[in-house]
């Protein structure tokens, strides 16, 4: 059974998944990027840990960078989207392997156990046994 409204036309909005837009085009993560780079900009200059003209480099680094992250796009996507991209890659991309050279170091000679985690020679190697006379 359907039912239905008479006389009630409803329309569906185009823009639903897009982000909204708080202040000069920023979207509410984007403007908080900029307001955080305002903060520590701000912090920098009220501190007196350098002179002057170094504390205004900092300041305007620290700001660009803000500014940069906020507005910034390329091949249209925004920064933060390419920093975290990059960072995943980068993560995702080295694989750990333990360096066990300190205990051959250590010990003199490794153990057995321990050439074999190095890819050197099997755990379990077949000795020849004494044949039975």
């Amino acid at each position: 059974m359907v039912r239905t409204l008479p006389g009630m036309p409803a329309r569906v909005p185009l823009d639903v998944d897009l982000e909204d837009k708080l202040l000069y085009g920023l979207t509410p993560t984007r403007l908080a990027y900029m307001v955080v780079a305002l903060l520590a900009g701000f912090a920098l200059w009220s501190s007196r840990w350098a002179p002057s003209p170094v504390r205004a480099m900092a300041c305007c680094l620290v700001v660009g960078a803000g500014a940069a992250v906020a507005w910034g796009r390329w091949q249209g996507r925004a920064a933060d989207d390419w920093l975290a991209d990059i960072a995943l890659f980068s993560i995702r991309s080295y694989r750990v392997r333990w360096n066990l050279g300190w205990l051959e170091r250590a010990w003199g000679r490794p153990s057995r156990a321990v050439r074999a985690s190095m890819g050197h020679e099997p755990i379990a190697s077949a000795e020849p046994s004494a044949a039975p006379a």
